[in-house]
């Protein structure tokens, strides 16, 4: 948890950076060389957004609030589900990008139903030793 933990306090931390400098992304390329992207408009509002998100999400963990158990899987099922949508929708157009979509589309669950029970034996964390699961 404490990974998680301080995965999600950098995160928060990088969005307030990118918030105060405008910088979206950035990519290095040996043959194009550096292309730094940034916020126009009000896209900046996203930055806020992601950054008001994760350090919420962290201070949730950090004091061990019941309803984080709860949206941790809310969490996985979703992320899951828009790695699907986004296979589906980058590989559609390729030739055979249907294989690798169809691929995506039967292991994802996999995956997020490992991950849904790792963080099922997580709640003991949140909930104390002596909470019987009901």
């Amino acid at each position: 948890m404490r990974l998680l933990l301080i995965g999600l306090a950098l995160a928060a931390l990088a969005s307030a950076v990118s918030l105060v400098t405008g910088v979206q992304s950035f990519e290095a390329d040996s043959r194009t060389g550096t292309v730094v992207e940034y916020w126009h408009g009000y896209e900046r509002l996203w930055a806020i957004g992601y950054t008001i998100f994760f350090a919420a999400a962290a201070y949730a963990l950090y004091r061990r609030f019941p309803v984080a158990w709860k949206f941790g899987f809310l969490a996985i099922y979703l992320s899951a589900a828009v790695f699907v949508l986004q296979a589906w929708w980058y590989l559609w157009p390729q030739d055979y990008g249907w294989v690798g979509a169809a691929a995506v589309t039967v292991f994802a669950p996999f995956i997020a139903l490992y991950w849904a029970s790792w963080w099922q034996k997580q709640r003991s964390y949140f909930f104390g030793d002596d909470h019987k699961q009901t």
